[in-house]
């Protein structure tokens, strides 16, 4: 697991290459027969808990307005139909999902913000879904063509990796320079839950080949509500040989703020990275880190103006925050596959099954934002491992490590 899907567990195996139910196959659907196209609009639908990222689907509307004003497939339209509410419960999110597909006819899923996916079921039906990548539906032991879901930073929670990205590249190039050491001490912990032992294992994995000397990690704490973290501070502030560490890691999500601020409290004047990006708790986390997979959105740039321009025409006066970029972005990813499979079939031509087809052997970009991300490579691992790190002074997120890349990956014993 990484610092991006951290605590989001995934309930349901991936089914791969399994056969489908669908009586028109792609080399011969025919306009009107194809699920979700009707040769003029192609209905899709956003997917997880709403109150998680709301933002996710204002960010996909953005996407899909800018699509259909544009005319960027002559001809074609897309309709956002619905954002279903899986609401975290793995058979809430099969019923949604069944409903999507046989009353809606949905052609696919976006923004998918789900760690629940049916991805049984979405494979089975033909259903592309592109999303954060929060299960490991998303994943496979080996690079391969045959998922439907896709992730716009790839596979994030694999069940049994092989190897683990270099996501630790850029936490170490900031904490190395910042304490004038080449082997900064760092403590990493997590839940006590197989999830939180699985993102224990393989974050030690990659945070010790960026060059760090990890002397605790350990699934610490144990799940929510935790009425009282000062056993937990107190273990970290003694996770160096009985001295605090030069660097901590939490791979929680809600409950690093309560660790960060007990860690305060007690004088912690090491570096502290989570996964919590938010304007909403920048003042809580003053002073911590945060690692991200896309540009810092306080930043300028071509890509940052255009995201803000397409969210201003569909909700004026709309944050961008974390939500609306995984929204906009899945949403693109899908996109740029729609465009493949009509370059590739013709229009009349189009199928959810193309659409796999061309994302499952797509590099996608917004350069300036986020990616690249390669499949089928990226199925097994995130190929390459893109982030940036991100600093609180209380009031806004400062960029102290600027977005950037690493191919390197390191095997899992």
């Amino acid at each position: 697991m990484t610092r991006r899907a951290v605590c989001l567990v995934s309930v349901l195996a991936v089914a791969v290459g399994l056969l489908g139910t669908w009586s028109v196959g792609p080399g011969s659907a025919a306009v009107g027969s194809v699920r979700g196209f009707d040769g003029k609009t192609i209905t899709v639908a956003g997917f997880g808990v709403k109150t998680l990222l709301p933002g996710a689907e204002t960010g996909a509307r953005a996407r899909i307005e800018r699509f259909n004003r544009d005319n960027e497939i002559k001809g074609v339209k897309i309709e956002l139909a619905d954002f279903a509410d899986d609401k975290g419960d793995p058979a809430t999110a099969l019923s949604e999902a069944r409903r999507l597909v046989t009353q809606e006819q949905v052609f696919a899923i976006v923004a998918d913000i789900s760690a629940s996916n049916p991805g049984q079921y979405f494979n089975q039906q033909h259903v592309p879904y592109f999303g954060a990548g929060y299960d490991s539906t998303y994943c496979s032991d080996t690079p391969t063509t045959k998922l439907y879901g896709f992730g716009i930073q790839g596979c994030l929670v694999p069940s049994n990796p092989k190897f683990v990205p270099d996501n630790g590249f850029q936490f170490y190039e900031y904490v190395s320079s910042k304490t004038g050491t080449k082997r900064p001490t760092l403590a990493i912990f997590s839940s006590d839950t197989a999830s939180g032992k699985s993102s224990v294992r393989n974050g030690t994995v990659w945070q010790q080949g960026a060059g760090f000397d990890v002397t605790f990690a350990k699934a610490l704490v144990p799940p929510p509500p935790v009425g009282d973290y000062t056993p937990y501070v107190q273990q970290l502030l003694t996770a160096d040989d009985g001295e605090p560490p030069d660097a901590m890691y939490c791979l929680l999500t809600v409950d690093c703020i309560g660790i960060y601020q007990g860690l305060k409290a007690n004088g912690y004047d090491g570096v502290f990275l989570s996964s919590l990006y938010s304007d909403v708790l920048v003042k809580a986390l003053s002073g911590s880190a945060a690692g991200i997979g896309f540009t810092n959105l306080t930043e300028k740039n071509p890509a940052l103006d255009r995201l803000r321009a397409d969210v201003e025409a569909v909700k004026p006066g709309a944050a961008v925050d974390t939500g609306v970029e995984i929204g906009y972005a899945s949403t693109d990813f899908f996109i740029q596959a729609l465009k493949t499979a009509a370059k590739r079939r013709g229009v009349s031509r189009l199928t959810p099954e193309a659409v796999q087809q061309a994302a499952a052997k797509q590099t996608w970009e917004i350069e300036g934002l986020a990616g690249p991300i390669e499949y089928p490579a990226s199925t097994a691992v995130p190929t390459p491992s893109c982030s940036s790190i991100v600093v609180s002074d209380g009031t806004a997120w400062t960029t102290v490590e600027p977005y950037g890349c690493s191919r390197k990956k390191f095997p899992v014993k």
